[in-house]
């Protein structure tokens, strides 16, 4: 039961809405009674004015009290109509006085017709309107049943002054239903109203410019630097902006091309910087954006940390026309490539040597190739491996691999690629080294380094390989060629006792 009371006191007070919320509805509200009242204002002063000509044009026998109540109320809705279209703009307060006065003007109406004009008949308009006119305005409950208290007790005075007294019971049964009726129709329609103007504040809320502002900053965080701007006017505004992304002139001002341009040549690292140029130049930004959601750019800044410059579209759903609103923004992915650069790593390392494994390998040489860096391509193995594994086990076999892999680490340099293909199968492509005298040399070294390898367990194991080396000097010869060639030199290697190797001379 007090739950029930609860319940009504809240319905009755506030249509059950979070009294909290009233303040932040009171706008749509108030634009709502505004256009009810401009609608229903009208209707009355229609109503009333085609009473009237109609009572007088046609000579219809109506009392003098009703042609008075007639043009009472067309004046007092015309003065109500223009008062609600010119007055309250300015003045907001006007407009629920102008309720009430409206509301006063249609039961003023109703008590004539019921009272003065027709005192012998049932009412019937008057308790028309006590069913609908709560249905007329948003308003809070318990205002309107103040309202409709004062009416029904004017009401019963009014019956018993003015009505038979066989009809006063009847009368009052009556005025109790339709107020009723009416009271609880109006405050359902008014929850209706207040719930659908809590929700659209909600939505407004998500999706007005502060609140939008406030969310871009927050998804901002995840950047170095964020900016939205305007290409045709050369408007932009600050986001965010740390200390190593693009430095603008400013938190607000028409300078997008000056201001990227100054931050790429403050931020960006040299080797990077002409690329960088191109992809932050705004002359051709709206071709490149032209129905695309964001274009990206990777580059090296001067402190070596690696960024993402990124071009967003704010007007993609316009996907047939040049965007005009863009987001910058530079994103620190120093992080993402670290880990890009260890699984590239694991992918392409052979987990025993270290070294390239042969899928990693081969795509260097391959790059290698394809930028015309000339070389020596090296292709070996390592002799009488089998009966390592076979003699002294497996173990000793990945020890005697390990040891080749390390001699092979300890002569050659970084810009080598150096590959193990599988097995005891080994291969490396030295750059720049592109004649006989400078492969022998090279070879020579690792034969050395081969020389100084003692393991343990097989001490008086002296490790042999049988090598073969071509030469890329450019052209149209592939990588196919190139192992083909060194193949071959292998071979012939392997027919010498002891470390050897053989140049392809084709």
């Amino acid at each position: 039961m007090k739950r029930f009371f609860e319940w009504l006191r809240s319905y009755i007070l506030y249509a059950c809405i979070d009294p909290r919320e009233f303040p932040k509805i009171k706008t749509a509200m108030d634009r709502n009674n505004q256009a009810a009242l401009h609608a229903f204002s009208r209707i009355a002063v229609v109503l009333f004015a085609t009473a009237l000509l109609l009572s007088r044009s046609f000579q219809i026998e109506v009392k003098i009290d009703q042609n008075f109540g007639y043009s009472f109320g067309l004046v007092l809705s015309l003065i109500i109509f223009f008062a609600n279209y010119y007055l309250v703009p300015r003045k907001p307060r006007l407009l629920p006085w102008l309720i009430y006065l409206f509301d006063c003007v249609l039961f003023g109406f109703g008590f004539l017709l019921a009272f003065v004009c027709s005192p012998n008949q049932l009412t019937i308009s008057l308790l028309v309107m006590f069913a609908i006119v709560p249905m007329f305005f948003t308003d809070r409950p318990y205002r309107l049943a103040i309202l409709y208290f004062v009416l029904e007790l004017l009401f019963i005075h009014l019956v018993k002054i003015f009505k038979p007294a066989e009809m006063v019971n009847l009368e009052i049964v009556n005025m109790v239903v339709y107020s009723n009726v009416g009271l609880i129709l109006g405050t359902y329609m008014t929850r209706m109203k207040l719930e659908r103007f809590v929700f659209e504040y909600r939505v407004n809320e998500l999706t007005n410019q502060e609140q939008l502002t406030k969310y871009l900053k927050s998804i901002s965080n995840i950047y170095v630097t964020m900016y939205h701007a305007d290409l045709d006017t050369g408007m932009f505004m600050e986001l965010r902006n740390d200390v190593d992304a693009l430095k603008p002139y400013g938190a607000m001002g028409p300078h997008v091309e000056q201001m990227l341009h100054h931050g790429a040549l403050q931020t960006v690292d040299p080797d990077f910087l002409e690329n960088a140029k191109k992809f932050l130049d705004l002359g051709t930004l709206k071709e490149r954006l032209k129905g695309k959601t964001t274009i990206t750019h990777e580059f090296l800044s001067q402190s070596g940390m690696w960024c993402r410059a990124r071009y967003v579209n704010v007007d993609f759903d316009k996907k047939d026309e040049l965007p005009r609103y863009v987001i910058f923004a530079v994103e620190n992915i120093s992080e993402q490539k670290q880990r890009e650069k260890a699984l590239i790593s694991q992918a392409e390392t052979d987990a025993m040597t270290g070294l390239y494994n042969r899928n990693g390998g081969v795509s260097k040489i391959k790059e290698k190739m394809h930028d015309c860096l000339q070389g020596m391509l090296c292709l070996f193995d390592i002799d009488k491996f089998k009966s390592i594994n076979d003699n002294y086990g497996h173990q000793a076999g990945d020890k005697v691999i390990v040891a080749v892999a390390d001699a092979m680490q300890r002569t050659f340099r970084d810009v080598d690629v150096l590959l193990r293909l599988g097995g005891d199968e080994f291969m490396v492509f030295l750059s720049k080294v592109t004649n006989e005298e400078l492969g022998a040399q090279a070879i020579g070294r690792f034969f050395t380094e081969l020389n100084k390898v003692s393991i343990e367990g097989l001490e008086d194991y002296n490790i042999a390989v049988s090598l073969g080396a071509t030469f890329f000097r450019g052209g149209k010869v592939d990588f196919d060629d190139l192992y083909r060639q060194a193949d071959g030199c292998t071979y012939e290697s392997k027919k010498i006792e002891g470390r050897s190797f053989t140049f392809w001379r084709g």
